[in-house]
């Protein structure tokens, strides 16, 4: 069975050994290259879409953000195939994959589902903006038929004062009644002016509205943890979608993790029988040449040899 040379480069090894491996070292290599291209492709795509549409990045940018994030994926690839396959080891190896996994799978998500996110967003800034507008309302009417109780009331006492029943008591249209009618008419223009006002915020909101519902400002000034938390806010709200969420969250998961598996499923082969031998009698050899310096009887065929 041959291997590629490119693919022999992709895992570390050397394609002159490789020509001299048994076939199940080659097809655990084999598999090894072609899982390993796998999650560094998902991190590539998912590492240029955010960088591009989340980040608002230039297109060299965003293809750089995408090698960086390529290359320190394969690199960690790397190392979980080179690490040595003990409990200890395989148990941080998963746990190490499951986490990049999370990560790039939450990442493809953001690619995937971004209609979905775009109009969550647009959804909860409209929905801010009707809480901000009906707070602001709120206060707004309270403060107008406040006016207009000031309003009226002080009209009423100019009204009392004019004709004579409570105030001095004399039916005239005095100094005091001048007085009190220029107040009232201080209180009806704050209340007109108010109810301007209201009327004015009312048709404000309307159009900023209309403007919300056509414009990118949500999604481009939303950031990265935003666009998740829009993203499970969807998925909450929605039965299907939360059900589609989890089969490519779970898909995407299984693809970041072939790596991990791949290694976890292929076990010891001929030639790592042959590799692991070939240690053990090296060492043995260092063991006995160091026995054979340092044993007493080499200490006195050394005194021997110095006295000839």
């Amino acid at each position: 069975m041959r291997i590629s040379s490119y693919l022999c480069h992709v895992v570390g090894e050397s394609p002159e050994v490789a020509a001299r491996l048994h076939d199940s070292s080659i097809r655990r290599l084999k598999a090894f290259a072609i899982a390993i291209h796998l999650p560094v492709a998902l991190w590539a795509v998912s590492a240029y879409v955010v960088a591009s549409r989340v980040f608002g990045l230039e297109t060299q940018s965003s293809v750089a953000s995408a090698v960086l994030a390529a290359m320190f994926i394969y690199c960690l690839e790397r190392l979980v195939l080179a690490t040595p396959k003990t409990w200890p080891v395989n148990l941080a190896r998963i746990v190490i994959g499951f986490v990049i996994a999370t990560l790039g799978s939450s990442l493809f998500d953001l690619v995937i589902f971004e209609r979905e996110i775009v109009k969550q967003l647009r959804q909860a800034s409209e929905a801010k903006a009707t809480h901000d507008f009906d707070v602001a309302i709120k206060e707004q009417r309270a403060n107008l038929e406040r006016q207009k109780a000031d309003w009226l009331k002080a009209q009423g006492a100019a009204n009392c004062e004019a004709n004579g029943t409570c105030g001095s008591g004399i039916r005239s249209l005095g100094p005091v009644y001048k007085q009190l009618a220029r107040q009232a008419e201080l209180l009806r223009q704050e209340y007109v002016q108010t109810q301007t006002r209201l009327e004015k915020m009312t048709l404000e909101h309307s159009s900023s509205m209309a403007r919300l519902r056509i414009s990118p400002e949500a999604e481009e000034q939303a950031g990265l943890l935003a666009r998740l938390e829009a993203l499970h806010q969807y998925t909450d709200d929605n039965k299907v979608a939360r059900m589609a969420w989890w089969a490519f969250f779970l898909l995407v998961l299984f693809l970041e993790l072939t790596v991990v598996l791949s290694k976890l499923v292929f076990g010891e082969t001929v030639d790592d029988q042959i590799s692991v031998m070939r240690e053990q009698l090296s060492h043995h050899k260092a063991q006995a040449y160091k026995d054979a310096i340092t044993s007493p009887v080499a200490s006195a065929q050394l005194l021997l040899d110095s006295s000839c």
